[in-house]
């Protein structure tokens, strides 16, 4: 009977251990949830790849110079569902994305929405942004049809 308890008590130490590990990696500290930004740009990479895509594009930043911006979102295995594939951003293509950006300031974020050169509105999201009320705000006050690149709205206005 030892062995059976000494077996549970390392089963549970290994659940305990790896679940703490688990909650980290979607943890959205690193994001202003409370904010989303909308960025203008050019697609130069789309990686639909696990644990999370990420999709690329070269913007500029606030002096006007030509950056690399980057944002994350969901697992491929979710995001099937929601209709993106590895096929759904070209590299040339013009975007405008909505996102949640990071806090320590770097050009980068959580991924709440995109809209396409055809204006259709792609999300891949995974938690980052509420991206349904996001995008119905942002509808819903002419942000999106009337915003410009860097424009930043607080997602409870």
């Amino acid at each position: 009977m030892p062995t059976i308890k000494r077996y549970a008590r390392l089963l549970l130490s290994i659940s305990l251990l790896t679940s703490s590990f688990v909650y980290a990696h979607h943890s959205f500290t690193m994001v202003h949830r409370d904010r989303a930004m909308l960025i203008e740009g050019v697609v130069s990479d789309w990686h639909f790849n696990s644990p999370h895509a990420w999709l690329y594009i070269e913007a500029p930043d606030e002096n006007g110079d030509m950056i690399r911006w980057g944002v994350e979102g969901g697992a491929p295995v979710h995001i099937i569902r929601m209709g993106v594939k590895g096929d759904t951003f070209t590299p040339g293509e013009k975007v405008r994305i909505v996102m949640t950006p990071l806090k320590d300031g770097r050009p980068a974020g959580g991924v709440c929405f995109v809209e396409n050169e055809s204006k259709e509105i792609i999300a891949f999201n995974d938690g980052s942004c509420a991206s349904p009320m996001v995008r119905k705000l942002w509808e819903e006050k002419g942000w999106l049809a009337n915003g410009t690149h860097m424009d930043v709205h607080m997602n409870d206005e």
